[in-house]
């Protein structure tokens, strides 16, 4: 179908051998009606109808203002994924200047000729300005090394009992992708005080001793290396650390710091402002999206740590491993992260799953290990195979 700005641009065409042409009754607006109040596009809704098995529409209104402003407004109201634009050669406006000018072939050539309404978000590959592939990191546990590598723009997920390790074991990550790639870290974290807490678990892992062990010179050196490897993000006692809160102050330290790993630990502490008319899970659904979208946008590694929902006992008074569904409020968890992590410890001794990979043939492949935390350096390493 056709559509032109004016009656001798249909007949234009109609001359040129296309049969399916309409003009627009009034001819074009002076500028863009985005509301209309005015009935002006009334004969749009008129015949909405009639457009219903047209896939391909070409708007041949003319090469002015007003004629740019009837385009936008034809192809907003008649869908812009199956609109097409006349272009026009020098010194011509419409249809009828065309024909008059350079004959029926050119005319033909333009409606051929039509290229798409540009429709925002759609591309074809070619469209694409070339981009930088993320290196997928080897995240320094050999007993992972098939199975978690850690790339820039990913969202992870690590749950775990609250007391069994999961937070040992972002600490340990992240300290070895900052002695092996030199990935500075922010954490934002709402059980560990930075000056206590982060600290004496930095000091240790770095010095690969426990803090008490330390000699002033070794403690200093530390420090030197945790103020410049490491941010940190900490609320007020008055203040609401909300995600969107959290993510401004993550923001500023990718800006500042350059940070290329953000940890959230964990995300049950966070002050959730959930609108009344959005439920849990619609809550939890949007706020993943607002990390996955943050971590890509800054191209950083972002780690969220969640506590599972109260696990149950067995009879013998063990807690099973959780799940990734398993962490409080939406399956979400589990379908959204490009990996989840889950940290358990039991009289068995301490597993590491990988319950989540988005690319088996990139990030590595799903697992689990029995691994051995050693209290003196802070550190994991493999145990025996499960």
């Amino acid at each position: 179908m056709i559509i032109t700005e004016g009656e001798l641009d249909a007949i234009a065409a109609m001359q040129a051998g296309f049969r399916r042409v309409v003009s627009v009754p009034g001819g074009a607006p002076s500028k863009e009606v985005a509301s209309d109040t005015s009935g002006k596009y009334a004969f749009v809704a008129d015949t909405l109808k009639l457009f219903e098995g047209v896939r391909d529409i070409v708007i041949a209104s003319d090469g002015d203002e007003p004629g740019v402003a009837l385009l936008n407004d034809l192809s907003l109201r008649l869908g812009k994924g199956r609109c097409r634009y006349v272009q026009y050669r020098h010194g011509t406006k419409d249809l009828n200047d065309l024909l008059l000018g350079y004959g029926q072939a050119a005319v033909i050539e333009a409606i051929n000729g039509a290229p798409h309404v540009h429709v925002a978000g759609l591309f074809r590959m070619s469209d694409y300005a070339p981009i930088p592939m993320p290196t997928a990191m080897a995240c320094g546990f050999d007993f992972l090394v098939d199975n978690y590598r850690v790339r820039l723009g990913d969202f992870v997920v690590a749950t775990g009992v609250p007391g069994m390790g999961k937070t040992t074991f972002v600490n340990d990550l992240v300290v070895r992708m900052a002695e092996n790639y030199g990935l500075s870290t922010c954490f934002a974290s709402f059980e560990q005080h930075p000056l206590i807490d982060h600290r004496r678990s930095l000091r240790r892992l770095y010095a690969r001793c426990p803090e008490s062990r330390m000699r002033p010179e070794e403690i200093a050196d530390a420090d030197r290396w945790i103020d410049g490897m490491f941010s940190f993000v900490t609320p007020d006692e008055d203040e609401d650390a909300t995600l969107e809160w959290v993510l401004d102050k993550l923001a500023a330290s990718v800006v500042r710091y350059g940070t290329q790993i953000c940890v959230i630990d964990p995300w049950n502490e966070l002050d959730h402002v959930r609108p009344k008319d959005m439920s849990l899970t619609e809550y939890v659904g949007w706020a993943i999206r607002q990390l996955r979208k943050f971590a890509r946008k800054w191209q950083v590694h972002l780690i969220v740590v969640a506590h599972p929902a109260k696990m149950m006992r067995d009879r013998d008074g063990k807690v099973g491993i959780p799940s990734l569904y398993d962490i409080s409020d939406s399956a979400h968890w589990f379908n959204k992260p490009d990996v989840g992590i889950v940290v358990h410890r039991d009289a068995d001794g301490d597993v590491i799953r990988i319950a989540k990979s988005r690319y088996h043939d990139i990030i590595g492949k799903p697992t689990t290990v029995k691994v051995h935390f050693d209290a003196y350096t802070g550190r994991y390493s493999k145990a025996d195979a499960l």
